[in-house]
């Protein structure tokens, strides 16, 4: 059973992963695919959940004709460090970097 958050967001057109684990949504404009919403449980942190969902959201993508992945990471959310060190992981580059956020990106 999908949470009331996903079929928000598929209403809205985006990409929905959803696992008991975690939730991944991204807007598709044109050929690429922009990450929105990201969420991990506490306890599945470390785990492998986050690139689980990262690897279903790009299939999805893909599926839509996406060749470009990217997502936002903003400076002001504390667990900013955590996620440019998993983006950076995931094979994502920095694409551009201000006082307020990061985007990165990888080609899919």
């Amino acid at each position: 059973m999908q949470s009331m958050w996903a079929d928000y967001f598929q209403e809205k057109g985006l990409i929905v992963v959803e696992t008991q684990r975690g939730l991944m949504s991204a807007y598709v404009i044109g050929n690429v695919c922009m990450v929105d919403n990201f969420y991990v449980k506490p306890e599945y942190r470390g785990t492998g959940s986050a690139l689980q969902l990262t690897l279903q959201l790009i299939q999805r993508a893909k599926d839509r004709n996406c060749n470009t992945f990217c997502a936002e990471i903003y400076k002001s959310d504390p667990m900013y460090d955590y996620i440019l060190r998993l983006h950076k992981h995931f094979g994502m580059s920095v694409t551009e970097d201000n006082e307020h956020k990061t985007v990165t990106y990888k080609e899919i």
